[in-house]
C-alpha cells in the first residue's frame, strides 16, 4: 500500500514540476554557410581592402577587371574615373595604413554577374576619416570574380562605425588630414 500511495503522490508532483518549469527556447539553428559563389565574391572585395592595408598594387590589380572604373555619388552628382590611378595609388609608399573595414554586406548573384552592397568606414592609420556605402559590380571571368565597377558615397557626419571601432568620447571621429585615396574608397 505504501507503493500505491507514493505513486499517487509522485505522478501529480512530477506533472506540477513540469508545468512550473521555465520554458526553454529551442537553440538557434546553426548559421548557414554562405554559398561558395557568394563567399568568392566577398573574398574578391576583401582582397581589395587587404591590398590597401598592405600597399600592394599588384594584389589590387588582380581583383579589378582591366576596364574597371570607380565612382563617387554625392549631392552634386556622380563622378567616374578609371581604376588604374587608384591601383597605382595603393602601391605608393606612405606612412599611414589605409584601413577600410566593411560589414553588413548583401550579395546578389546571377550567373557571371554579382552585386555587393556594404557599409564601410575609412581610417588613416587609427584615425577615422569618413564613412559611407559601397556598391560593387563584379564579373566572374575564367580566372575568378573581378570588380568591374565600384561606386561609393562619402560623408564625415552622421557616420556609422564598424563593430568594435566606435569612436571614444575623446575625438575618435577625427575627419583626418585629407591624405586619403581617390574616389571609390
Amino acid at each position: 500500500m505504501t507503493t500505491a500511495i507514493a505513486a499517487r503522490v509522485a505522478v501529480p508532483a512530477l506533472l506540477l514540476a513540469a508545468a512550473c518549469a521555465p520554458e526553454t527556447e529551442p537553440p538557434d539553428p546553426p548559421a548557414e554557410a554562405p554559398h561558395p559563389e557568394e563567399a568568392a565574391v566577398v573574398a574578391a572585395v576583401e582582397q581589395l581592402f587587404e591590398a590597401m592595408r598592405t600597399g600592394d598594387s599588384e594584389m589590387a590589380q588582380a581583383v579589378f577587371h582591366p576596364d574597371a572604373r570607380l565612382g563617387r555619388a554625392g549631392d552634386d552628382g556622380i563622378s567616374f574615373s578609371p581604376a588604374d590611378g587608384f591601383i597605382q595609388m595603393i602601391g605608393r609608399p606612405r606612412e599611414v595604413v589605409y584601413d577600410e573595414p566593411i560589414w553588413d554586406w548583401v550579395v546578389q548573384i546571377d550567373g557571371r554577374l554579382a552585386h555587393m552592397w556594404t557599409k564601410y568606414a575609412f581610417y588613416l592609420g587609427d584615425e577615422f576619416s569618413h564613412c559611407g556605402e559601397e556598391s560593387f559590380q563584379l564579373y566572374r571571368s575564367d580566372s575568378g570574380w573581378q570588380i568591374t565597377q565600384l561606386i561609393d558615397t562619402m560623408r564625415r557626419e552622421d557616420c556609422f562605425y564598424p563593430p568594435g571601432r566606435e569612436p571614444g568620447a575623446e575625438g575618435g571621429d577625427d575627419p583626418g588630414d585629407g591624405d586619403e585615396p581617390a574616389p571609390g574608397t
